[in-house]
């Protein structure tokens, strides 16, 4: 992670990878733990009914240097429900995060007249966090396919219980 300490949360215990590796240096169930930990926090969580509005309301304000944080630069590239829109002014103007790079929106496209292309403290991206390239699609897809004929685990498998 270019020399940085990570800190990962999910709702369930970290697995290493297939080659043994965790992919932070620390991982965490409590997120109110993973929020206080960063100079950076970087949402990649997904859309599910578990996520929607987990880091709405208050939660940021255990980034805040008052409950413990760092007041940590806030990157949103996974789902915009995560969060909501009206819920990023706030936490900016109460010194819960110092400033928010958003690459996702409850409403997409951001509306002209919202209020977050105002801030000097907010960059808005184009919702390209996650580039996919064409080329990419037959390669992924043939290793997959090889590794079904194997009877091997299969990659980017979907958990349709946990909705991702």
């Amino acid at each position: 992670a270019f020399g940085a300490r990570t800190v990962g949360f999910s709702r369930s215990p970290q697995r290493k990878d297939r080659e043994g590796g965790c992919a932070f240096d620390e991982h965490t169930t409590d997120l109110t733990e993973a929020l206080r930990a960063g100079d950076y926090v970087v949402s990649v969580l997904p859309s599910t009914h578990e996520t929607r509005g987990m880091l709405g309301g208050e939660m940021l304000a255990f980034a805040s240097k008052e409950r413990g944080g760092k007041c940590p630069v806030f990157i949103n590239v996974g789902r915009g429900d995560v969060i909501g829109d009206s819920n990023i002014i706030p936490a900016l103007d109460r010194g819960y995060i110092s400033a928010a790079i958003l690459d996702v929106f409850e409403t997409e496209p951001l509306p002209k007249e919202s209020p977050l292309w105002d801030r000097s403290d907010v960059v808005v991206s184009p919702h390209v966090s996650g580039l996919t390239l064409a080329s990419d699609v037959p390669k992924v897809f043939l290793a997959n396919y090889e590794r079904y004929e194997q009877c091997l685990e299969l990659n980017y498998v979907v958990d349709w219980k946990k909705g991702y």
